[in-house]
């Protein structure tokens, strides 16, 4: 049987590196062979649900541990739809539905995607994708790259912990805060040592995410540890986007304990609690005394890896951050619907008071005064009404993503990332609405979609955003040459410009996005920007 095992291993490495240079859907990596399978259309081969670490069962919380040799003599990479725990809301036909818990601890699991062309003689760029979902959802098996793949890069998609697995901040060395980033950094670790076995180059890799995976692309690029990317794609999200960053809740485990029955002041005996305690017992309880667990600023401690050491409005690394090609934008209304999930008692409240109220420290009269300016902005003398249900989406669409993507931008060209390529995602298909939140998803990954009803204007986008998306993995640039499909240059960012790309099926190259409403809130926080609040009380 060794006799076997040790034949298996040469096969796999004489067969990586043949005449033909290809990669073969058995691979050879540093915790033994694995084996993965090919598309049905034979495009590619996906090795998925590969361990990059392990979660410590006496303590879930903390630091993961290194992923194990594989005690089969072939690991069969053929299942990426572990999840780590967490909430799903159940959708009805036409309405918001229960909650319940998925998923398991032994999550830390990551899905490589290798074009059938890959091989060890040529290797080929990568694209590491950070799947969004707030730091409480989502997996890296939800995405199907496809249409990426086909363009000839390599893309890795991964797990991360979330919730209270993720990012409990204790202000503890045990617990620090910030686990979830740190388990993205060990994955990036783990691909930077293996990615050459697939036929993927190590030191071509991008970095890109949606919502929560922007912010964490960009946590990524601003944390002090050790540079393992070249590019960053950052789509609807920032660390100053509202929610995405918070105080550190160093009673979250007391909490979550008391609220399971286990009562204590002590939050030592409070881990050893939620340690023992079902994952979906541990992560019902956060989503029901509604813990906002996401990323925070981490105490310090001698011996203990820290990733975010400043809060999200002064966040700084120009050595890090100096010649990092980027590419960054959201969509044309980003809240477009949203309203419609607050209800009525939406209307009933002065949104633009309560935003204002729950993000910066100003007190009544301040607060009342800029409260009034912004809804004169947006709505006039109008009352707050569902006829002005556009403008209210304006205003939050502005505050949530809009202006802190410029204020990133700028934040970037300041430390000299470079180019800096901006982008508007406008299209709508067939529907009467927007592009809202994750509008773009839907093409940059089709394959995804369970409704594969596509008419020729859904397959240009298609074929336009991953062309562009996957050359800028390639070669830092989205357009390093005009075709029919990419008949535009897009031109970067500088200091004195803001073009941006509008990805419609009439694309253009545009200036100065929301040009007057960005130069309102520009004022505005030249005024009280000081005085923001890192944490939210709600997310009206």
């Amino acid at each position: 049987m060794k006799f076997l095992w040790l034949l298996s291993i040469l096969f796999a490495a004489n067969y990586v590196d043949s005449a033909n240079f290809r990669v073969d859907p058995l691979v050879l990596i540093e915790q033994g062979l694995v084996r993965g399978q090919k598309s049905k259309d034979n495009v590619y081969s996906s090795f998925l649900g590969i361990p990059y670490a392990r979660v410590d069962s006496s303590n879930p919380f903390g630091p993961a541990l290194s992923a194990a040799p594989f005690e089969e003599q072939i690991f069969d990479a053929n299942d990426g739809s572990v999840k780590c725990p967490q909430t799903q809301e159940v959708f009805g036909d036409s309405t918001r539905g229960s909650k319940r818990e998925i998923g398991q601890l032994d999550c830390l699991h990551l899905n490589v995607y290798v074009p059938i062309t890959a091989g060890t003689l040529n290797p080929l760029p990568v694209l590491v994708w950070i799947h969004g979902g707030y730091f409480t959802s989502g997996s890296g098996g939800e995405y199907d790259p496809h249409d990426l793949v086909e363009q000839g890069i390599i893309v890795v998609t991964i797990n991360y912990r979330l919730g209270p697995y993720g990012f409990m901040c204790l202000d503890i060395p045990s617990v620090p805060g910030n686990q979830g980033l740190k388990d993205q950094y060990t994955a990036l670790r783990w691909v930077r040592r293996n990615i050459r076995a697939f036929g993927g180059n190590p030191y071509n890799i991008t970095i890109g995410g949606q919502s929560a995976g922007a912010c964490s692309v960009l946590l990524q690029l601003y944390s002090d540890n050790e540079k393992l990317f070249n590019k960053v794609i950052v789509e609807s999200g920032t660390p100053q986007t509202e929610g995405m960053f918070v105080n550190a809740d160093v009673d979250a485990a007391l909490k979550l304990a008391g609220h399971l029955g286990f009562n204590t002041s002590d939050t030592h005996e409070a881990l050893t609690f939620l340690a023992g305690t079902s994952p979906h017992l541990v992560t019902a309880a956060a989503a029901e005394i509604n813990l906002e667990l996401r990323p925070c600023k981490e105490k310090s401690f001698s011996g203990v890896e820290n990733f975010v050491e400043t809060d999200p409005f002064s966040l700084s690394n120009e050595k890090k951050v100096r010649n990092t090609p980027i590419l960054i934008g959201h969509t044309s209304k980003e809240e477009y619907g949203s309203l419609k999930n607050y209800g009525e008692s939406y209307f009933k409240k002065d949104p633009f008071y309560e935003k204002l109220r729950n993000n910066f420290n100003l007190n009544e009269e301040q607060l009342t005064e800029a409260s009034d300016i912004v809804k004169h902005f947006y709505i006039g003398d109008r009352a707050v009404s569902a006829d002005v249900t556009s403008e209210l989406e304006s205003f939050d669409s502005d505050f949530k993503f809009n202006h802190p993507t410029q204020r990133m931008i700028t934040n970037l060209l300041n430390e000299k990332a470079h180019p800096l390529y901006q982008y508007e995602f406008s299209y709508v298909g067939d529907s009467a609405g927007e592009a809202g939140h994750t509008a773009e998803l839907h093409f940059l990954f089709p394959a995804s979609n369970t409704n594969n009803d596509v008419n020729d204007n859904d397959q240009l986008i298609i074929n336009r955003i991953t062309t562009l998306w996957a050359n800028f993995v390639k070669y830092g640039n989205p357009t390093p040459m005009t075709t029919e499909l990419l008949p535009v240059t897009w031109e970067p960012v500088t200091t004195n410009t803001r073009p941006y790309l509008v990805i419609d099926t009439d694309t253009k190259l545009d200036h100065r996005i929301f040009n007057s409403r960005m130069a309102f809130w520009d004022l505005f926080y030249s005024f009280y920007g000081k005085l923001n609040k890192l944490a939210r009380e709600c997310d009206i």
